[in-house]
């Protein structure tokens, strides 16, 4: 896993990528649609790069970002 970056809450006046709801074991992702690095708080995170806020972990994945299973 990539390092861990702690991060405060997300705030809403800059620029933040979405968080994806669980992930499903079939899913369907558009590529032609999908970016590779990902926002919080105007921070700019590489794809699979962990952020973690308030003991919860957030990784990036095309664009979004996905919450871990594990606590970071």
């Amino acid at each position: 896993m990539a390092d861990v970056i702690q991060v405060e809450p997300m705030d809403q006046s800059k620029q933040n990528s979405p968080i994806a709801g669980p992930i499903e074991d079939e899913s369907t992702v558009m590529l032609t649609d999908a970016k590779s690095s990902c926002h919080w708080n105007g921070q700019e995170f590489q794809e699979g790069d962990v952020a973690c806020c308030q003991g919860t972990g957030y990784e990036c994945h095309l664009g979004n970002w996905i919450k871990t299973d594990e606590p970071c």
